[in-house]
């Protein structure tokens, strides 16, 4: 895998990201969601880097990103776009779910130096 590949997905997040910045820059207001994905986000950056660093990127974890990623994107979509979020919490759940398999994956490929 290329760095580039890799990063890739993480760099269509932070676009994502900013997206739903500066449409939250107009309300203002901080809620659960926010803070879940702000999370989310943090785990999903910090597991690139880590996978990155310790050179367990591979084609399973580039496909999983943009899964995730993709989920995030379905998730936030219709919020940068109108007021209203249906659907959202079930693809955050869904988009967090696989984050946390992606972390226990990574997680077991360090431990057991695969």
């Amino acid at each position: 895998m290329t760095v580039q590949m890799i990063l890739l997905p993480l760099f269509v997040h932070v676009v994502l990201v900013f997206a739903v910045l500066l449409k939250g820059l107009k309300g203002g207001e901080v809620t659960v969601e926010s803070v879940r994905g702000a999370l989310a986000a943090l785990l999903f950056y910090a597991l690139t880097a880590l996978s990155l660093f310790t050179r367990k990127a591979d084609v399973l974890f580039v496909l999983l990103a943009w899964v995730f990623v993709a989920l995030r994107v379905a998730a936030v979509f219709p919020e940068i776009l109108s007021a209203r979020a249906r659907g959202r919490v079930s693809l955050d759940g869904i988009s967090i779910a696989l984050l946390a398999v992606m972390w226990a994956i990574f997680i077991l490929a360090v431990l057991l130096n695969i």
